[in-house]
């Protein structure tokens, strides 16, 4: 069940494409712009942990944002509950569902090796 519906806040970040090795282009994540979206609802979808090689800790959420909201795309990442989240797919489109719905995000937390 998700916590306060429609009373959360997450901070979306976004950071410029700049030039990398072997004339590649990659983020600037130590540089990224931010903006803060609040009345979205936010809760844990599942959690999983793999103990082979070295211990990791897969985590997902989702993301429900409010209508008219910006749009995320898959090279955002977002900050909610303390932790930062990539985008874990392609987010849905609100305009399929209607005026009144907002855009339903995945998110994706790997920790560990």
């Amino acid at each position: 069940m998700p916590g306060p519906i429609g009373r959360q806040s997450v901070t979306v970040l976004q950071a410029a494409l700049v030039a990398g090795d072997y004339n590649t282009q990659v983020r600037d994540w130590d540089h990224p712009t931010s903006t803060v979206v609040s009345g979205c609802t936010v809760d844990y979808t599942s959690n999983s942990r793999t103990r082979q090689a070295g211990d990791q800790t897969t985590t997902r959420a989702l993301l429900l944002m409010p209508p008219r909201a910006m749009q995320i795309t898959t090279g955002m990442r977002v900050t909610w509950d303390g932790r930062t989240w990539e985008i874990d797919g392609v987010p849905a489109h609100a305009e399929g569902a209607g005026p009144l719905s907002g855009q339903a995000v995945n998110l994706l937390e790997v920790k560990g090796a």
